[in-house]
């Protein structure tokens, strides 16, 4: 099987915390079961918000406030997302940028240049929107939809709730572990509707997103 060519091969100094800490997510979103899209919207943010910062050719990183945010997503130590230590304030990475022309996406090859020569780092493509990890929910989508009508009828979303606010409280009545996606699709059946009663978006004073019945 012939290695992909790839279409652009690119150079650059990062930040060695802020690398580190991307994928050290990147590696904790997997090991827990979410995909990007999942990820994203637990953060409060746009869908493909974690697939771009994934992307090792943006410049977006996490910021201070989004990494205890993490925390709290994850319900994990500080030291796991960050390292305790790094001699190397930047690396001298070198990115491989692919296509797949099966799937249509973006791929990369990520090395760290070093005196010594070039070490592999990751590899990996893009997640597209369809894409879903094995993750064993303890409730179905019809048992997470039912829960989330009845805190529509029972006035939880009279106030403004965020997608991770409602993400613990299902997780909390229905069991670990769950699918992300499971509570974004039971919210998104009340943000689709075009009358009321129905639930609307807006932004809270973090600019994470935030649902309210209106």
């Amino acid at each position: 099987m012939k290695k992909e060519k790839p279409t652009a091969i690119l150079t650059m100094p990062v930040s060695s915390i802020e690398f580190d800490k991307t994928y050290r997510v990147r590696k904790k979103r997997l090991t827990m079961g979410y995909t990007a899209r999942e990820l994203s919207f637990l953060l409060g943010y746009h869908p493909l918000y974690v697939r771009n910062l994934e992307d090792p050719t943006s410049t977006k990183k996490y910021n201070a406030a989004e990494t205890n945010y993490l925390r709290q997503i994850f319900d994990c130590p500080l030291s796991d997302l960050m390292p305790g230590k790094i001699e190397e304030p930047f690396y001298q990475i070198q990115i491989e940028q692919g296509h797949n022309p099966k799937s249509n996406n973006k791929s990369y090859t990520i090395s760290i240049l070093k005196e010594e020569g070039k070490e592999h780092f990751l590899t990996f493509e893009e997640e597209p929107a369809s894409f879903e990890l094995p993750l064993k929910s303890v409730a179905t989508q019809e048992e997470v939809q039912q829960f989330v009508d009845g805190l529509f009828r029972n006035g939880y979303f009279d106030k403004p709730r965020t997608g991770l606010e409602v993400f613990k409280l299902c997780q909390e009545k229905l069991g670990f572990p769950l699918k992300p996606v499971f509570v974004a699709n039971a919210l998104r059946l009340y943000t689709g509707k075009r009358k009321a009663p129905r639930l609307v978006m807006r932004k809270n004073v973090s600019s994470r997103e935030v649902f309210i019945k209106e």
